[in-house]
């Protein structure tokens, strides 16, 4: 093979390289958002959730028997 030969072979993976990623880069670029919004809606809900596990937690029982004499 002659270097320009090779150099239109290497220079043709290049080019379909850069066409795969820019048909791919909406979806790229929807995963990317889709990723850095849920972290910000779990950043945000994150006082609820402590606020909701402080409410479901069962009270503490009685650490001695004196309340039976009441």
């Amino acid at each position: 093979m002659d270097p320009g030969a090779l150099l239109a072979l290497v220079g043709g993976y290049i080019t379909a390289a850069i066409g795969v990623f820019l048909l791919y880069s909406p979806v790229l670029v929807l995963v990317v958002g889709l990723l850095l919004l849920a972290g910000l809606l779990q950043l945000l809900a994150w006082p609820f959730i402590i606020l909701f596990r402080k409410l479901r937690r069962k009270p503490e029982p009685p650490s001695d028997g004196s309340w039976l004499l009441h």
